[in-house]
């Protein structure tokens, strides 16, 4: 819930200050990542290398929402920052590009910081 508030908070300082889109992703999916390998126990942990299912079942249905939310409203907040018509390639690729960092690197986020305080 923290990182879903987190992000919201993070997204409207974006919009006020005007931060472009390649900072505003930046700062954002660099620091999550940082703080993820600060507190993980394993490089493993960090880049999610284990399958699926165990990923599933180690977290949770509601912290994969949480951490799933939090990822979809930082890329639309980085949309909104630098709006271009949507074509189907751009679609196509933005909901990989979702993916991709979503099973690496976001997923379990916070069942880490929380296992960590």
């Amino acid at each position: 819930m923290y990182l879903l508030l987190f992000t919201i908070i993070y997204s409207v300082i974006t919009q006020v200050l005007n931060i472009g889109y390649g900072p505003a992703m930046g700062i954002y999916l660099i620091g999550l990542g940082l703080v993820k390998g600060f507190f993980s126990e394993e490089l493993k942990d960090v880049f999610n290398f284990i399958k699926t299912k165990y990923l599933y079942e180690k977290n949770g249905f509601k912290d994969s929402l949480m951490d799933l939310l939090s990822l979809m409203l930082i890329f639309i907040n980085s949309y909104l920052i630098d709006y271009e018509p949507f074509f189907l390639f751009k679609f196509v690729y933005m909901f990989l590009l979702i993916a991709l960092v979503y099973r690496f690197l976001f997923w379990g986020l916070t069942r880490t910081i929380r296992k960590r305080n």
